[in-house]
């Protein structure tokens, strides 16, 4: 009964669809509530280091709806790698299970949402569609501002018979990882009209710089099944109360790093979030995903530890000096520039020669981005970072990116992909006086205008232009 219920959405659905020129219907997502999808993509991947086969699988619940044809949806997707030589069992990986929620319109624009997993790409399986006739024709696109994700699509001759019930369309992604690492993504999707969905791909990527990576690989929609009402809702509540969750010890896990000698009761507090919400569900996928996040905490927890400790070491103390010390009598800044640690610093300058140093700054709220070519995390924040630089650009705010790549070249080439238009500070020296390889890469510290640490956010984050703008702001408007 409740497979006919969906299929004659799927229907209902189909007859409303906007007509193009020639009367041929739109693609759209048929996504109703009560659906499960299951996709399997595998991608064989050729590299020096060796050959791997990559498998994607992915659970899409559609848990609610609307009269317009908008749904939410939960993502389940697990990665499993493995090598395709004889020690094929020894090297194989643990499993990377992620989960995400996130609401998509019938034309696949999907709109931000926190409990969307960074790890989960929705465009693989639920790319955008088309919004008129135009776009057919002429080609379409989509764009991620937050990582700077642009994809652009065209419809590719369709071989396939009937012409209403299937789209092909080609998908050409330009991210992070194809502009640092010198590669490509193509994807050509295959969209059943009749069943509003993708049912297959075939995939293409390369990656050039430091890999020389080609992986080839297909996507296949493997099945369709239907949740009874009284199942879904409570997957539904469950599920909500799992993101719920774990946003709220994520938040916990942030404040932790600023609880300085109590930070073994932050750690334990946050913990206790995940022991409570995992008392109150009962589902086999809830269960699994809390249970893996508090064996995680229980692995890391050390390290929470080790970097709160290293916090509280900077924050509110005197930003460690980088650049000639610069005050109004020549005589003091020789003297000063000849004494001790100032001088390990000394000759700071940008990649394009200009000197630089934390006392010219003075009165204004500096932001230092830490990172390396190579290091992923660092590259898929570089476009909230550069969001940042123009946000504040006519207010007394510096944004700086501190590289200590080998190679000169790497720092240039990544400045010059990414279309960054503020200053980069090559150095090995910064990054181990603010104690950033010890919170890794990427680390954003936040100097106020007195010269002290006033804040630091390490790692990537959906959310990282937020909460460092929260920092920033509190430094600006003290008062409010």
């Amino acid at each position: 009964m409740a497979r006919w219920i969906v299929r004659f959405g799927f229907a209902m659905v189909l007859l409303s669809l906007p007509a193009m020129a020639g009367g041929e219907v739109l693609p759209r997502y048929a996504l109703r509530p009560g659906q499960v999808l299951d996709y399997e993509e595998r991608e064989d991947s050729r590299a020096a280091e060796g050959d791997f086969v990559y498998v994607w699988r992915s659970r899409v619940w559609v848990v609610d709806g609307d009269e317009d044809g908008a749904a939410r949806v939960v993502v389940k997707q697990v990665l499993t790698m493995e090598r395709k030589d004889a020690e094929a069992n020894a090297a194989a990986e643990d499993d990377l299970t992620s989960f995400a929620k996130f609401d998509i319109q019938p034309n696949g624009a999907i709109p931000f949402s926190p409990s969307r997993d960074s790890r989960v790409d929705a465009s693989a399986f639920l790319p955008r569609l088309p919004d008129d006739a135009k776009a057919v024709a002429e080609g379409w696109r989509s764009r991620d501002d937050r990582d700077d994700k642009t994809i652009a699509y065209k419809r590719v001759a369709n071989d396939e018979g009937d012409e209403n019930a299937a789209f092909t369309f080609e998908a050409d992604q330009s991210s992070y990882l194809e502009r640092v690492y010198e590669g490509r993504s193509l994807r050509v999707f295959h969209f059943d009209r009749d069943r509003g969905l993708v049912v297959r791909a075939e995939t293409a990527r390369t990656l050039g710089k430091g890999s020389d990576r080609v992986l080839k690989g297909t996507l296949e929609l493997k099945s369709i099944s239907a949740m009874a009402p009284a199942e879904l809702a409570v997957f539904r509540g469950e599920m909500d109360r799992y993101f719920e969750a774990l946003q709220a010890y994520r938040d916990a896990l942030r404040r932790t790093m600023k609880a300085g000698d109590g930070v073994e009761g932050a750690i334990t507090r946050a913990r206790t979030i995940l022991v409570d919400a995992r008392a109150k569900v009962t589902l086999a996928d809830p269960v699994a995903a809390i249970d893996e996040n508090i064996e995680n905490h229980d692995k890391f927890a050390k390290y929470y530890i080790e970097d709160a400790r290293r916090f509280a070491k900077l924050l509110g103390k005197p930003a460690p000096g980088w650049g000639l010390i610069e005050t109004p009598n020549a005589t003091a800044n020789r003297i000063l520039n000849l004494m001790g640690e100032n001088n390990a610093a000394a000759e700071v300058k940008d990649l394009d020669g200009r000197p630089h140093s934390l006392a010219k700054y003075r009165g204004k709220v500096l932001v230092l981005d830490f990172w390396y070519r190579h290091c992923g995390w660092c590259m898929r924040a570089m476009p909230q970072v550069k969001k940042l630089a123009d946000h504040y650009r006519d207010q007394p705010v510096a944004v700086f990116g501190v590289n200590n790549d080998q190679d000169e070249k790497d720092a240039r080439f990544v400045v010059q992909v990414m279309n960054l238009d503020y200053p980069v500070i090559r150095s090995m020296d910064l990054p181990e006086r603010y104690g950033v390889p010890g919170f890794g890469f990427p680390t954003l510290v936040i100097i106020d205008q007195e010269g002290k640490v006033a804040d630091i956010h390490v790692g990537y984050s959906p959310q990282l232009f937020e909460r460092v703008c929260e920092s920033v702001d509190r430094l600006l408007k003290p008062s409010e």
